[in-house]
C-alpha cells in the first residue's frame, strides 16, 4: 500500500486524471458474459469467470492506451489518441508477446 502511495504521489495532473478514469471504467458484465458464451459455445458462464475475464480485458486495454501514449511522445504528437497510435501500440505489444495468439483460424479475411 505504501509503495502504491509513493507511485501515485509522483503522478502529474494528467496522469492522475487518466488513472482515476481507469479505476472507474469497466466492461458491462452482461456484455462480457454474452461474448464469453459466444466464444466458448457454452450458454452458461459463471459470474466469477466473467469478472476475471473483464479484469484481464481492462488490464489489456490499459496497457494498450499507455503504449499508444508512448507512441505519441515518440512521434512528438499531442492531443487525443488516434487510431494510428492504437494500431502502432497493438503492433508493439504483439512483438513483445503481450497479445494472445488465435487458437482458431479466421473464417473470413
Amino acid at each position: 500500500m505504501a509503495k502504491m502511495q509513493a507511485i501515485l504521489s509522483r503522478f502529474s495532473e494528467e496522469q492522475m486524471s487518466r488513472y482515476e478514469s481507469f479505476r472507474r471504467a469497466g466492461f458491462q458484465k452482461s456484455n462480457m458474459k454474452r461474448l464469453l458464451g459466444s466464444i466458448s459455445g457454452t450458454p452458461k458462464i459463471s459470474m466469477p469467470m466473467t469478472i476475471v475475464v473483464s479484469g484481464i480485458a481492462k488490464m489489456f486495454v490499459g496497457e494498450l492506451v499507455e503504449t499508444a501514449r508512448i507512441v505519441m511522445t515518440e512521434r512528438k504528437e499531442s492531443g487525443p489518441i488516434r487510431p494510428c497510435h492504437i494500431r502502432e501500440a497493438y503492433r508493439k505489444l504483439k512483438l513483445e508477446g503481450k497479445v494472445p495468439k488465435r487458437s482458431v483460424s479466421r473464417l473470413f479475411r
